[in-house]
């Protein structure tokens, strides 16, 4: 039997089409046979940038766990954060949205509008048990990241502790996943201990002597074995969506800066981006730009959860079939208000697969695949090139820039005042929201030292340090000799020491930048009368209040404060006249205020003007006081027993003594329990008709 050419053909395709359609099955099949995806655990490494991942290239094993996820997984390797701080940063994470959207630009801003809506929230509503841990003070549940969590931990083993290892953060993680293991969950996780300063534990500490930071990292992915594990042992791990992140990186001394927050090169908004699905095998490494803001649209893809309408990511599902987006080079915004503290430019950036463009007042223009380290500014060479970031970036601006009712009034607590103080984050100025492309500004290059010197000075101040406040106060305003919050930073610094010659020394020359501060006239008032400069103080104390502006939100607190260290410095002078008529100010304007209530008892008790002494007003006031704390101090009762005793009921007043005794005998204080023996003798001695 013979065979004609066609045949041949024929004989040789089919195998082929055989194979073609084993292999079509095959996919389908494997993919067919990946467990559904039952929850989803988000881990974010604060402060973690790519490079120090083993996985993402960096010298030694550092991460063995996140490597092993990455091996089942899909790596992408251009991802970005639009922001090198932490607030903002997890805020962008968890919305989907860029900071000129949700109006987060630094950790201090404390408002987060209702109609943001994060991720949480989104499981929440579709059933899902929700749980956040959080490594760090920073993403505190007061500043609304803890939307649409049913449990949220950020209350620390150590009340006073502004942050936590990731081993505590596993442990109360862990205690809620087994409460939770029956239902489908939504878990997030944020690791804080790469953040400065660069402590890792024990073995980590030795076996990265020669870097701490990576050391950090490495104890990072240790917390993140110990979560595998654990998603193992609940029998959770075949049916978990595992995405591991960063929200920012960090500088290590690149470009001048030591750690992160004030430039926005690559070193500071370079993340890493993992994801690990259930049953995976992938080992698959995208090299498009992605960023943070992908990560909301893309689990809500997977999950069948409707993602908000006004979103700046983009969902990554494409990347995860069999047929990926075709590769385009992306614009990713990114920023750093910063800057703008020291009265600088902003630092607004594009940054894509192969470049970067930062607007500020000398543009600059990166290659990174020719100049990673971007070292070498285009701008000069590249005028097309940077023209048209320039216009793209003005674009994503004027859609996403908000102006929000109500964004700038909410007030930090003194509690997340004093957290920020000791991460080392806060200044006592704001950042300036503008993206107006000003290039009329400092330029943020040239103020790098500057940011550098403040920033340690500052530290110094979270620290108690006792350093020579007036010689490291002279060479920071060197760099800088007329920016105010310098002055007020060292003012601080010397209250904070004690030192009240040299915070009136600071203090006076922030007046002479900013003659009508009221803070600085108010702390200047309490430094003078540290030091007995009466006058001073009360001149001080009087221009304070003449800058209170009426009707603004603080008006009647500052008022309250600056009344009742009148009349507590009247008093101390023993002139009960003056004393009288600045506590009446502020008890009118705050009548539940038991110290302030015993003082002017007190003064209208010792006032010898007959116009002004009120014994029976006194009694009163006293009674009040008593009644607000319960009756539980003995000063307040010493005070209601003279009023009782200059009245003639001595009675009453015995009573209130020997009450009174009792309570400062358990309290331990000599002077107050000497003092309250004393009127007790003179009272009972009266009493008896004793002269």
């Amino acid at each position: 039997m013979t065979m004609n050419k066609s045949g041949k053909k024929l004989r040789l395709i089919i195998p082929v089409i055989l194979l073609v359609c084993a292999g079509i099955w095959f996919a389908v099949h494997q993919r067919s046979s990946v467990p559904a995806i039952r929850h989803v655990v988000l881990i974010s490494l604060d402060t973690c940038r790519a490079d120090y991942l083993s996985c993402y290239g960096y010298g030694r094993e550092t991460t063995p766990n996140i490597d092993a996820l990455a091996k089942e997984g899909y790596l992408f390797s251009h991802s970005f954060t639009p922001i090198p701080l932490t607030l903002p940063a997890h805020t962008s994470m968890l919305t989907g949205t860029i900071p000129p959207y949700h109006g987060r630009h630094e950790n201090k801003d404390s408002y987060f509008d209702p109609s943001h809506v994060t991720l949480a929230a989104l499981f929440k509503a579709k059933g899902y048990r929700t749980g956040a841990f959080v490594g760090s003070q920073i993403l505190n549940s007061s500043f609304g990241l803890d939307r649409g969590f049913d449990t949220y931990g950020d209350e620390f083993a150590r009340k006073d502790d502004s942050e936590r290892r990731g081993e505590e953060v596993n442990r109360e993680a862990f205690s809620w996943l087994e409460e939770q293991k029956d239902n489908p969950v939504f878990l997030f996780l944020h690791y804080y201990d790469a953040h400065t300063t660069y402590d890792p534990p024990e073995p980590f500490a030795s076996t990265f002597k020669e870097s701490p930071y990576a050391g950090e990292i490495a104890y990072a992915d240790h917390c993140i074995g110990e979560v595998i594990a654990k998603l193992k042992q609940l029998g959770m791990y075949e049916s978990t969506l595992i995405i591991v992140t960063g929200d920012h990186g960090e500088m290590l001394g690149e470009h001048g800066e030591t750690d992160h927050m004030y430039f926005i090169y690559q070193s500071a908004v370079h993340v890493p981006l993992i994801y690990k699905f259930p049953g995976g095998n992938m080992a698959q490494t995208i090299d498009d730009t992605t960023g943070i803001i992908d990560i909301v649209p893309t689990v809500c893809d997977l999950m069948g959860l409707t993602p908000p309408e006004e979103i700046q990511g983009e969902s990554l599902t494409p990347y995860f079939s069999d047929t990926p987006p075709s590769s385009e080079d992306r614009l990713l915004y990114c920023e750093s208000l910063y800057p703008t503290k020291y009265e600088a430019n902003t630092l607004l950036g594009l940054v894509t697969k192969r470049w970067k463009y930062i607007q500020t007042t000398r543009p600059e223009l990166y290659d990174l695949q020719k100049d990673p380290g971007e070292k070498t500014n285009l701008i000069a060479t590249e005028h097309q090139r940077a023209r048209i970031f320039k216009d793209h970036l003005a674009v994503i601006l004027e859609k996403t820039v908000r102006q929000e009712k109500g964004q700038d009034q909410a007030a930090l607590s003194r509690e997340a005042l004093k957290h920020l103080h000791s991460l080392g984050y806060v200044t006592s100025s704001n950042v300036k929201k503008d993206f107006s492309f000003d290039q009329s500004k400092d330029d943020p290059k040239d103020l790098i030292v500057f940011h550098r010197e403040y920033r340690r000075v500052s530290n110094m101040l979270s620290e108690g340090c006792d350093s020579d406040i007036r010689a490291l106060g002279d060479d920071l305003i060197k760099l800088r000799p007329h920016f105010f919050e310098s002055y007020s930073l060292l003012f601080g610094i010397a209250l904070n020491q004690k030192d009240y010659q040299n915070a009136i020394y600071f203090g006076e020359k922030s007046l002479e930048l900013k003659p009508d501060n009221f803070n600085v006239h108010q702390i200047l008032g309490f430094a003078y009368t540290q030091t007995k400069q009466y006058e001073m103080a009360v001149v001080h104390f009087e221009r304070a209040l003449e800058c209170i502006t009426p009707g603004q939100a603080d008006s009647r607190a500052e008022q309250i404060q600056v009344y009742n260290q009148l009349g507590l410095l009247h008093s101390n002078q023993k002139k009960f006249d003056l004393a009288i008529v600045a506590f009446e100010k502020t008890i009118r304007l705050d009548p539940e205020q038991p110290a302030i209530l015993n003082a002017l008892s007190q003064a209208l008790l010792s006032c010898r003007n007959p116009a002004l002494r009120n014994p029976p007003r006194a009694l009163e006031l006293a009674l009040k006081a008593c009644g607000l704390t319960q009756s539980k101090e003995p000063e307040y009762l010493s005070t209601l027993a003279v009023a009782y005793a200059t009245l003639n009921q001595m009675k009453e007043a015995v009573t209130v003594l020997e009450n009174a005794l009792v309570l400062a005998q358990s309290k331990g204080d000599p002077v107050l329990l000497a003092k309250l023996k004393k009127q007790h003798y003179l009272i009972k001695r009266a009493l008896a008709g004793v002269k």
